[in-house]
Order: C-alpha cells, then sequence, then structure tokens
C-alpha cells in the first residue's frame, strides 16, 4: 500500500500541475488515465458504480460550486481563481489507493484561500489523531471539532473509509463523532480521511448525472483526502 500510495501522490501532483486556465478538465483526465495505466495500475473509479450509474472516469474534478464526484468533461474549462479538489484513485497489485488534492488555480481570492488553508488544517486534525491508544470516534470527533473552529459548515452526508483489497472497506470514517466510541486503532490499519466544508449552511443537491453533488445555492465547497496508516508511533500519510 506504501508502494500503490506513492504512485497516486506523483500522479496527483502531476494533475495539479496539469490544471492551468484555458484547460478543460476532460484533458486532466486523460492525463490521469494514461499515468496510471502505463505505471501497470488499474484506474480505480473507472466504471465505479454505488448500485447506479458507473462513474465514466478516471477522476472525480469538482471545482467551486462542486463538493465531490464531478465528472470532468470537455466544456468544463479551467478558469483562473477556481477552487478545485481533484479526487483520483488506483489499484496496483491489488492494494488500492485512494487520495484528493485541494488547490487553488492562478490568483485566488483571499477567501478561497482562507477555505482552503482551513481545509488542509481539519484534516491535519484528523490525522494528528490516527494514534495507537485511540478509537476511531477519537479520529472523527478531531475533524468535527476543528470544523467547528473554523468559519464554515460541516458536510456530514458524506464520509471517509478504510482502504485494503478494495477502496472502500468498512468501517466507515464519519467527519463527526464522539470521543472513545467505536474499533481500536491498531498498527497495519489504512483509512482514507477526506473532510468536507462548505462556505454556508445551504443544502446539497444531486445533479441529473447522477454523481455531481453541489451546493443549492451555488456557494464555495471543499473536499480534501488522505490516505493515513497507523503505525506504533505517529501516523503516516501513504500519498503524501
Amino acid at each position: 500500500m506504501r508502494i500503490s500510495g506513492a504512485l497516486l501522490a506523483r500522479c496527483l501532483d502531476i494533475l495539479v500541475k496539469c490544471s492551468r486556465p484555458g484547460r478543460s478538465s476532460k484533458e486532466v483526465d486523460v492525463v490521469a488515465e494514461e499515468f496510471i495505466r502505463d505505471h501497470g495500475a488499474i484506474p480505480a473509479f473507472k466504471n465505479y458504480s454505488f448500485g447506479g450509474p458507473k462513474f465514466p472516469s478516471t477522476i472525480c474534478f469538482s471545482k467551486n460550486r462542486v463538493v465531490v464526484h464531478g465528472i470532468p468533461s470537455e466544456n468544463m474549462i479551467i478558469e483562473e481563481g477556481d477552487t478545485v479538489t481533484i479526487d483520483c484513485g488506483l489499484s496496483l497489485d491489488g492494494w488500492f489507493a485512494d487520495a484528493a488534492r485541494l488547490f487553488g488555480v492562478g490568483e485566488i481570492s483571499e477567501d478561497n484561500s482562507n477555505m482552503i488553508a482551513w481545509s488542509k488544517r481539519v484534516l491535519d486534525a484528523g490525522i494528528d489523531a490516527c494514534v495507537v491508544g485511540n478509537k476511531l470516534g477519537d479520529v472523527s470527533y478531531a475533524l468535527q471539532v476543528e470544523i467547528g473552529r473554523s468559519p464554515y459548515y460541516n458536510i456530514t452526508q458524506f464520509c471517509g473509509h478504510f482502504i485494503g483489497q478494495a477502496m472502500h472497506e468498512e468501517p466507515q470514517v464519519p467527519n463527526f463523532g464522539k470521543r472513545a466510541a467505536g474499533i481500536d486503532l491498531e498498527p497495519g490499519m489504512v483509512l482514507c480521511l477526506e473532510p468536507m466544508m462548505k462556505k454556508t449552511d445551504t443544502q446539497l443537491r444531486v445533479l441529473s448525472d447522477g454523481w455531481t453533488i453541489v451546493t443549492r445555492d451555488r456557494t464555495r465547497a471543499t473536499h480534501i483526502e488522505e490516505m493515513v496508516l497507523i503505525t506504533d508511533s505517529k501516523p503516516e500519510i501513504l500519498t503524501a
């Protein structure tokens, strides 16, 4: 999983650099699939299904009002000032990796910059709680508390997850919870933390494609994700 995580991190770093104004999100998706397949891995998102329509792309490209699961397209042009999350997963020799980069395109507003900074701060708080001696609820609680300290709103309809020989393994990792609740964290466990926030207390809705989740009032939302290994000492980020 260290190897698959490192490969995904390399891929995501390239995709962030590719996301320049004037390019389409579809172009970025093509780069992602070519990179993954050229390195002997399999895109984990492509044709993935929760029982509904199959996801058609290698990455989720979610910008501005899109919370998660944005489908890349030739008509989705990247613009200066966009706030973007690229979420990607792969399988290498049967071991999965899943992570999402959150970033601004070119010069972004101070408000968007602050929201990105808070998102990373929330994620770091959750990672810091991924230590032996804690329970899973301590991780969720840490995410919830840090979001509560921010000027933004927690998106609780979606969550993180454990990962290994399947992309989504039980148990789930909610972005809210109670201290000292849930399973004990043990060395060798790998989990994906993915806090999501919205600028206002708006509701969410699903677009007609059956995947894309957006804010109803069209305000900003953020999503960020890392894959974390529980060790005997401090947590190890496999997708750093």
